[in-house]
Order: C-alpha cells, then sequence, then structure tokens
C-alpha cells in the first residue's frame, strides 16, 4: 500500500535532513558518495517542490468553491 501524499512529503523532508546530517558530519569528504547525496537531494527537493504545488492548487479548488458556496 502506498504512503498517503502528506507522509512522503515528511519522509522526503527527514531524508533531505539526513543528508545533511551527513555532510555536516563529514570530516574528510568523499566526492562520489557527496555526489550521489547531492543527486538523491535534488531529487527530494523537485518532488517535495511539485507536491507543495499540487497542494496549493487543490488548497486553490477548495477556497475558489467555498466562496462559491457563500
Amino acid at each position: 500500500m502506498p504512503a498517503k501524499p502528506k507522509h512522503l512529503f515528511k519522509e522526503r523532508l527527514k531524508e533531505i535532513a539526513s543528508i545533511l546530517e551527513w555532510f555536516d558530519s563529514q570530516e574528510e569528504l568523499d566526492l562520489e558518495a557527496a555526489l550521489e547525496k547531492t543527486a538523491k537531494a535534488g531529487e527530494l527537493i523537485t518532488a517535495a517542490k511539485k507536491q507543495l504545488v499540487e497542494i496549493e492548487n487543490e488548497f486553490r479548488e477548495i477556497k475558489k468553491a467555498a466562496e462559491a458556496e457563500e
């Protein structure tokens, strides 16, 4: 069963935070690992931004419907 969208967003944020913590914890940076983590963070950020746009659009539709009922 797929995770609910709000859980996906929360999980993405946790994973981004984990990547940031990894960078902070490195005394000597492994460039290959850093590149992989940077790419993964980019994917997560892009997906999170897309989800925020979808949520914003949904909110606008709800607001529009509520205003039409007034």
